[in-house]
């Protein structure tokens, strides 16, 4: 008999799907111009909700890390996952190469700060064979790093399991400890040489932290009111940093020379404000009282696909600036509630497609899987 998921936390993963599409909107179709006034509409276009991904990587990581724990290492999930990252993958290029679609893509890294289409240096290329080819190896190419990492960090899990066997309650905690330390507080440091950030790192940190809850349930973060608060202030604290930092840009050298590493200073996945935040957040998802559904279990599991869908590098600029056109809105009025548009339509419509990804492509794919390994266990 399949256990079902508890729809507790598969609303953490739509809630944190939310939070990643919304971030992937700023950082890739607003681009946090530094140009249009200080007003509460262009603030959200400067990156009001650009920390959100980050909540959300974290939220899926200490999910993962929670869940994997209880389940035994299977090499046909393996291959699963492997088939969603590629199939996801193929079919976007397949799709751009045969209606010759426009590969759009910025003259500037991921957090230029521009304004418009023409100052953001946006281009348009064309999509070859070449393009086609790279697409049929997302992981080796990393064309989604969390997609990556998480293949990678799967593949270590029988191990991690084991180690759980034999760490008592103080090793398991002096263990996050070192790792927090090391990880997301002497990081902090500027010009430290002692860690360097690593995307696996974070995945195993955060296996550790989830099965230190799920197993002793810390006292810290039982009370909801207390989870909630903690997550409010922690959420308003980056905010509060992200509008001071874009107000003051001009005004201060040291600023301006090193924006994106003040901007990005107390919510990027390697710094512990914004692993603190994630457990408060995980805390009070994980001791809400919902009961099964259905439709939640449904969504929450399209969630990595749109996950691989929105956010594929061939697809995510062209999604923003040609489909939604986010560079028209930067100045309006009804930016915000465009934005939650923009938000919600993609979130539905990869949901949709990856659904029929998974009864098209996936489902075939995998039956052939299982009667290749009976004919081969039937002659071996």
């Amino acid at each position: 008999m399949i256990k079902q998921r508890e729809s507790n936390f598969e609303l953490l993963r739509i809630f944190a799907m939310f939070l990643i599409v919304w971030h992937h909107l700023c950082q890739h179709g607003i681009y946090l111009a530094p140009n249009a006034p200080i007003a509460f509409n262009t603030i959200i276009g400067k990156g009001f909700f650009v920390w959100t991904g980050n909540l959300g990587n974290y939220l899926f990581i200490l999910a993962s890390g929670y869940f994997v724990s209880q389940s035994t290492f299977s090499w046909k999930k393996v291959l699963r996952l492997w088939f969603q990252i590629f199939s996801t993958s193929v079919i976007i290029a397949l799709l751009f190469y045969l209606f010759n679609l426009p590969l759009v893509s910025a003259d500037v890294n991921l957090y230029g700060f521009y304004n418009t289409m023409e100052t953001i240096g946006l281009t348009e290329k064309v999509f070859t064979l070449r393009n086609l080819i790279r697409a049929g190896l997302p992981t080796l190419f990393g064309n989604n790093w969390f997609a990556s990492a998480y293949l990678l960090f799967y593949l270590f899990t029988p191990f991690l399991n084991e180690s759980l066997k034999v760490l008592d309650e103080k090793k398991h905690r002096y263990l996050i400890i070192l790792m927090v330390t090391a990880g997301t507080i002497i990081y902090m440091i500027p010009g430290q040489g002692i860690f360097q950030s690593n995307n696996l790192f974070y995945f195993i940190l955060g296996y550790y932290v989830a099965n230190y809850i799920r197993l002793y349930s810390p006292k810290f973060l039982q009370n909801q009111k207390i989870n909630l608060l903690f997550s409010m202030v922690l959420s308003a604290l980056f905010v509060i940093w992200i509008v001071l930092v874009l107000k003051y840009r001009n005004s201060i050298s040291f600023i301006n020379s090193h924006l994106v590493q003040v901007f990005c200073y107390p919510f990027a996945l390697n710094r512990f404000p914004a692993l603190l935040n994630a457990l408060f957040v995980f805390a009070f998802f994980r001791n809400l009282k919902v009961p099964f559904n259905r439709f939640i279990n449904l969504t929450a599991s399209t969630t990595f696909g749109i996950y691989l869908i929105h956010e594929n590098p061939y697809f995510n600029k062209f999604l923003w600036h040609k489909i939604f056109r986010m560079d028209a809105f930067l100045d309006s009025k009804i930016l915000l509630p465009y934005m939650l548009f923009a938000v919600v339509t993609t979130f539905v419509c990869c949901a949709l497609v990856d659904l029929l990804r998974k009864r098209c492509v996936e489902k075939p794919f995998l039956k052939l899987v299982d009667k290749l390994s009976l004919t081969a266990k039937s002659k071996a």
